[in-house]
């Protein structure tokens, strides 16, 4: 056999041998990290009205100065993420005529797909990105801290029935959180999971938390406030106490493990 095949088939072997061990360590030795958000024993409904899991994450219902109630979960949505993706879904309205605030989390299970970039998720149901920056939000009930997360500002074109055309605008926040660490980025945290798989075994067991609301163009700032103002009264009760770490310090707590 001509040498030059020989060495190109020992190297596909030997790639293919160093794959199946690497397949074979990552099942023995890497485990799944604990959530970073709470779950509670409240049912997750579909919108079409099927009981989808009897278990979701934490969304506090008492937020002063607003209304709140849980909200269904799309079919399509519960069919396309893993079957093992727990959510939280829950509206909060001041009663003022403004639009609801919605908060979303998702959570991953051992599937890592239950997530994806925030970015394609909004984009994918029609809305246009007009700007991307990252914002730290204040929380002051219980133990104090800053919350650094992302913020979308976004526009939309709809139909009314009539035939005519509107625009609307809506601000979008979100970040996501695993045991003892969390961060507003999509790219940072898919980092953070690698390392924590190759250094130390675990498999971080990520939620994607977000809150939503739809304004009038040029209300962006104070649509903002008032989500910023909800954030900072639910972010203590969505995340355990372990997640009450701030990104920059999440290096040296790694160190003292």
């Amino acid at each position: 056999m001509n040498p030059r095949v020989l060495t190109l088939t020992a190297a596909v072997l030997a790639l293919i041998g160093g794959a199946a061990g690497s397949l074979r360590w990552l099942k023995t030795r890497v485990h799944m990290g604990e959530p970073g958000v709470r779950i509670v024993r409240v049912p997750i409904v579909s919108d079409q009205g099927r009981l989808a899991a009897t278990n979701s994450v934490m969304l506090p219902s008492d937020i002063p100065g607003f209304r709140s109630r849980t909200e269904p979960v799309p079919e399509l949505e519960l069919t396309f993420l893993p079957p093992d993706t727990t959510f939280g879904r829950r509206s909060y309205n001041s009663g003022d005529g403004l639009p609801p605030i919605s908060a979303s989390v998702v959570l991953m299970g051992s599937d890592r797909t239950s997530i994806h970039r925030p970015e394609y998720c909004m984009t994918g149901v029609g809305w246009q990105i007009l700007s991307q920056t990252t914002r730290r939000i204040p929380v002051t009930t219980g133990k104090a801290f800053d919350l650094d997360a992302q913020r979308f500002d976004m526009t939309r074109e709809f139909e009314l029935p009539s035939g005519q055309k509107v625009r609307k605008n809506a601000v979008y926040v979100f970040w996501f959180v695993a045991d003892g660490v969390r961060t507003p980025s999509h790219s940072d945290r898919q980092w953070r999971g690698i390392r924590e798989v190759l250094v130390r075994g675990v498999n971080p067991r990520w939620a994607y938390v977000s809150f939503f609301a739809v304004c009038d163009p040029g209300t962006e700032d104070a649509t903002f406030d008032r989500l910023a103002r909800v954030i900072g009264v639910a972010a203590p009760e969505i995340e355990r106490p372990s997640a009450e770490i701030p990104v920059a310090a999440a290096a040296a707590v790694d160190r003292t493990r």
